[in-house]
């Protein structure tokens, strides 16, 4: 009778205690809907493997962001054409030494060697690699295998959770809830990630071909059946040629694996901008990102080839600098210092509500660098912010 009395003492005390582990916590973020019709829920993630724990700290300043915007856009402004340094920007938006403080503590105090904890470059960002169960506990959460039809996997949970006297400090965490993030190979903790999701092509959705050449004349008369570099100066009445190509950068970000043929490039030059056979983007690999060249196809080279080709012939003399990113869209966010282009637009069903405001301000701090952003809406029509 003792033995069962304190058998069932000692129950009740575990069945107590359990809730008040979590008691001081609160669901950060809850993904809004599922993914759609092509995935499924596979299974529970393996608890042993690595994942690339990234926690979004909360910014300063950002209220104050669009004011600051102005001010240096407005050509009444006494601070017209004023633009940052990346050291100001940093200094001025980075998380206070609180935030970083209080996100360190809790790591720490959940059992993080502080050796392992990285703050990133801007300061925004603290990072450290760590398993599944290790996560899982962290967030009290679950994470989950889901699989497309097309055979890619991406990892995510439905809801997690940070301490409460946390969460004024933290933006989002990552990978969690947005539907981003393939799911990890069996590495060594210290090794890159070299795939994403975002560069990955997950339909054949090239053009069909009979095989036969077909020869291409600039004439403007044609532009309702091919478009070329003549055919969108007439089009959009671009008729600027850049002089201060010294002094500026047009920026374009690619995701690996999608990458440019150097061929494909010369074949359209030798076209349509003759002068710029032989010529190339200068590259900066962010992240692992390479210029890849094992995989070749229309939906491995289709769009780096058109955004380079269009981007270059258009925009000639201006130097062109390929942002070649091998991870997620963030990192790049950390490392652009000029201007880019992109084809993807729209809604974005696997980003939620809460990650649109950290990226949308991101964009916003690196235009107070003198950043241009051109942004395409979806690939149906034209969209630019500048």
């Amino acid at each position: 009778m003792r033995f069962w009395f304190a058998f069932l003492a000692l129950s009740c005390t575990a069945a107590f205690a359990l809730p008040s582990a979590t008691r001081n916590h609160g669901i950060h973020e809850r993904r809004a809907a599922e993914p759609n019709e092509d995935w499924t829920l596979s299974h529970r993630l393996e608890s042993d493997r690595i994942l690339p724990l990234r926690i979004g700290l909360a910014q300063r300043n950002l209220h104050k962001l669009e004011d600051l915007l102005i001010s240096i856009a407005h050509p009444d402004s006494p601070s017209y054409g004023q633009h940052w340094s990346p050291k100001e920007v940093v200094d001025y938006f980075s998380p206070s030494a609180e935030t970083i403080a209080a996100v360190k503590d809790w790591l720490i105090g959940s059992g993080f060697n502080d050796e392992r904890l990285r703050l990133s470059p801007g300061r925004g960002w603290v990072e450290v690699d760590a398993s599944v169960a290790e996560v899982e506990e962290l967030l009290k959460t679950e994470y989950h295998v889901y699989t497309h039809t097309s055979g890619l996997e991406q990892i995510g949970c439905h809801f997690y959770s940070v301490p409460n006297h946390v969460r004024e400090h933290v933006d989002l965490i990552k990978p969690t809830v947005h539907f981003n993030n393939r799911a990890p190979i069996r590495e060594p903790v210290n090794q890159k990630r070299s795939h994403s999701r975002l560069g990955m092509p997950l339909s054949s959705t090239g053009p069909k071909t009979n095989g036969v050449k077909v020869t291409i004349t600039p004439a403007l008369e044609n532009c309702d059946e091919t478009i070329t570099p003549d055919c969108l100066r007439a089009l959009y009445s671009v008729n600027y040629t850049p002089v201060a190509t010294a002094k500026n950068t047009y920026g374009i970000v690619e995701f690996t694996p999608q990458a440019f043929l150097a061929g494909d490039l010369d074949l359209f030059f030798a076209n349509f901008s003759p002068s710029q056979v032989g010529v190339r983007p200068a590259l900066i690999s962010i992240d692992g990102g390479t210029v890849q060249t094992q995989e070749q196809s229309f939906d491995f080279n289709g769009e780096s080839d058109l955004d380079l080709q269009y981007a270059m012939s258009l925009t000639n003399p201006q130097p062109i600098t390929l942002l070649q990113t091998g991870a997620t869209f963030n990192n790049w966010l950390d490392a652009v210092d000029a201007s880019f282009c992109t084809f993807e637009g729209g809604d974005d069903p696997n980003e939620d509500g809460i990650y649109a405001d950290p990226a949308r301000a991101g964009l916003k701090v690196n235009k107070r660098r003198r950043l241009t952003i051109l942004e395409a809406g979806a690939n149906f029509s034209v969209l630019c912010l500048r």
